[in-house]
């Protein structure tokens, strides 16, 4: 993937958005992805950092005084002038150094524009990502990232952005670098006295809140305390800084420091400012006085003062000296850390960048997995149930208390008879959607919701079928469903929503779906399942023929035991697909037969099953063409495709899909069962020769193997998708 990021810095501006951008993509760089910055060459601008970074940066080049007086006429936004030319102009120089490459998002992390901005871009790129604090313009965005608390950070941007934007809120998402993640677990709160104190106002400083906290210090003549001190030695003030401190044995002065985590963990205080160091601090736990340094920077503070995070002391304008020095001397007084800083540690697990590179990287082809709801999934499951769509399809608007909530969730999870709740997440742990399984009347009815940023890629069917999967694994007997639900939206609209629209057959057939508990066939089960629910038919699926009851069809998929005459009687019709052009290849793996046999097209059958093994007439077949480095899961996708494609069609134009049935014609054939010295290489041969049995090897069931100096050695077989020369 291809990400472009539109940032800078200077002196007015401050380093953190580069930072958090750099932070970013890191992480993304990391997942295999290509970043590129663009960034004007204002004073203090951090190009050659980006660079020493590793990273490519494209410079636009900073603007004349007379050309910024030009273009600064009617101006809109707050923060117009950080730009130092118009936004028409930027957008041509951005367009301009995003050249004709295909870009997959670009990300914006500037106060200077807005919808306008990106209304200019958008047709350049996939899609676009807004990192936002102030909510104080509009955007034209696919998803919006703003990492801060403040009070209304549920509801800021409700008239900002357009209907399709996915939003990630709060401080769970602040582009921290990896290292407070891994040092966030491991952060004890503080207790007992103030002995060491960090001080950071931002790399810029421009009012040189540095130079008062280190005087305020100074004049608590607290010889017993360390003090850490970080500031640019290119800020306006750093010199001056310098000679302030150096005759001073406990005073340290720190410059270009790659992470300020290890001074966070050992300070017992901080002095700063509320930008995003706030979430640094709160990770790992450390108590600060905060002297706002911007107005953005201001209900940042109040919020954190408010709920006893920080203690705002007011805005750098007018905190005085004895305000600053009266507050510290209280802070150390006080030897009363503890409950602070614990209060600080639960804020945000520093874990906010990879969950926003894994939003970034997610796309139809995640692979997703499932787990049964926890208890501390309420506020998870909470914020959900409370986003703007989900509230607007509801008969009921209104925002769901926490309290109400807490009891709808509780019980349920107190009634796992009727009630089952799985989050549906991504490889790397980024929860994308809840499925809820609620037993009515015998039958489960489904219940989901996929997170916002998750709406768009087409990935409901996946959530479903990943849930259903791990709901038929950690259940026994046979499962009853009923519909499924996606908020109060009729049933239809879901289906229609989910890829099944005009699948609508005559329904209300009782089908039953058998298969074995360990087959590769049920991982497309829950997929035909859907299917067959979209036509409004009553599904059920077991994997033992011995608790099926009786229905209108049964369907044997990848069954590997014989079903008795009467147990088949129970049913109007029993289905079998068999990978074999009948009577020929009747047995066990008959694909894997040949594909041994060199075949690259493989016959898919629909048959009646009878008591005797696949002798049954043949109601429908397709031809699969397998590719020659098709391996084993390759090759079972063609063939679980070409199954639920055969089974879908007969239950569509049932009953007259009966009409059509052919008797078997010709000799039979027999495969016979294959078992784990199959799978044996033969080390007497190159591996090329044995290619095809490279491709049929399960590698947890039935992995190759060879026999050499008295002991056997496993092979696993992979493709790899890429190489780097």
């Amino acid at each position: 993937m291809l990400f472009f990021f539109r940032v800078d810095a200077s002196f007015q501006i401050g380093s953190g958005h580069v930072m958090r951008c750099l932070t970013l993509a890191k992480a993304l760089r990391d997942r295999g992805a290509r970043c590129i910055f663009i960034c004007r060459e204002h004073e203090g601008h951090m190009v050659d950092k980006i660079r020493q970074e590793y990273f490519e940066c494209i410079a636009l080049a900073k603007i004349s005084e007379i050309y910024r007086i030009h273009y600064y006429h009617g101006s809109v936004l707050a923060h117009e002038d950080w730009l130092e030319t118009n936004w028409q102009n930027d957008a041509q120089e951005t367009i301009k150094a995003l050249g004709a490459a295909r870009v997959d998002w670009l990300v914006v992390d500037h106060y200077a524009l807005d919808k306008r901005w990106e209304e200019a871009l958008r047709p350049y790129v996939q899609k676009i990502m807004a990192i936002d604090d102030l909510a104080d313009r509009h955007h034209d965005c696919d998803l919006l990232l703003d990492q801060n608390l403040v009070a209304n950070i549920d509801t800021r941007y409700q008239y900002l952005l357009p209907e399709h934007c996915a939003t990630l809120l709060g401080p769970q998402y602040a582009l921290l670098q990896p290292d407070y993640a891994e040092l966030h677990p491991r952060t004890p709160p503080r207790t007992g006295a103030v002995k060491r104190i960090f001080v950071f106002f931002g790399a810029a400083d421009q009012h040189n809140q540095t130079g008062r906290a280190v005087s305020a210090f100074l004049n608590m003549k607290r010889h017993d305390i360390y003090l850490d001190v970080v500031v640019n030695s290119n800020s306006p003030h750093g010199a001056e800084i310098q000679g302030l401190t150096q005759l001073h044995a406990n005073i340290f002065v720190h410059d270009a420091l790659p992470s300020l985590a290890p001074l966070m963990m050992q300070a017992d205080l901080a002095i700063g400012g509320s930008g995003s160091t706030s979430w640094e601090r709160c990770c790992l736990g450390l108590p600060t006085l905060v002297i706002t340094l911007a107005e953005n920077q201001k209900p940042i503070a109040a919020e954190l003062h408010q709920r006893g995070l920080v203690r705002w002391l007011g805005h750098y304008d007018a905190v005085t000296d004895d305000i600053l020095f009266e507050a510290l001397q209280m802070a150390i007084d006080e030897n009363s850390l503890e409950s602070w800083s614990r209060a600080c540690i639960g804020v945000t697990d520093g874990d906010g960048v990879k969950r926003v590179a894994s939003v970034l990287a997610l796309n139809s082809e995640s692979k997703l997995q499932a787990r049964l709801a926890r208890l501390g999934d309420e506020d998870l499951l909470l914020r959900w149930v409370n986003d703007s769509l989900v509230r607007a399809n509801a008969f009921n608007s209104e925002t769901i208390t926490a309290q109400t909530h807490q009891n709808w969730f509780f019980k349920r999870l107190r009634d796992p008879e009727y009630c089952k709740i799985y989050i549906v997440e991504t490889e790397d742990g980024l929860p994308i959607g809840q499925v809820r399984f609620e037993r009515i009347d015998g039958k489960w009815d489904i219940h989901y919701s996929l997170v916002s940023f998750a709406r768009a890629l087409g990935l409901a069917k996946k959530l479903l079928s990943t849930a259903i999967k791990s709901f038929r694994i950690g259940y026994s007997g046979e499962q009853v469903f009923g519909r499924v639900k996606q908020g109060n939206l009729p049933s239809q609209k879901v289906f229609e929503e989910l890829g099944f629209a005009g699948s609508q057959g005559g329904g209300k057939l009782s089908i039953v779906i058998c298969s074995d508990a360990g087959s590769w066939i049920n991982n497309s089960i829950p997929e035909l399942l859907l299917s067959l629910m979209s036509m409004d038919h009553t599904c059920v699926w077991v994997n033992n023929a011995d608790d099926l009851d009786g229905g209108d069809i049964c369907i044997y998929l990848s069954y590997g035991r014989i079903v008795s005459e009467e147990r088949l009687s129970k049913f109007r019709n029993n289905l079998v697909v068999h990978a074999s052009d009948l009577p020929k290849g009747r047995g066990w793996s008959p694909t894997s037969w040949m594909i041994l046999e060199g075949q690259s097209q493989i016959p898919v059958t629909l048959i009646e099953a009878l008591p005797k093994v696949d002798s049954g007439p043949i109601y429908d077949q397709i031809w699969i063409d397998l590719e020659h480095a098709d391996l084993v899961d390759e090759w079972r996708i063609k063939l679980s495709r070409a199954t639920v494609s055969l089974v879908q069609d007969f239950v569509r134009n049932y009953p007259v899909s009966l009409e059509g049935k052919r008797a078997q014609q010709g000799e039979p054939s027999f495969y016979p069962k294959r078992g784990r010295l199959d799978s044996q290489l033969d080390v007497g041969k190159p591996l090329i020769e044995q290619f095809n049995l490279l491709r049929i090897v399960d590698n947890e069931s039935y992995p190759a193997f060879f026999d050499a100096y008295g002991s056997e050695f496993v092979l696993q077989v992979q493709k790899r998708t890429s190489t780097k020369h």
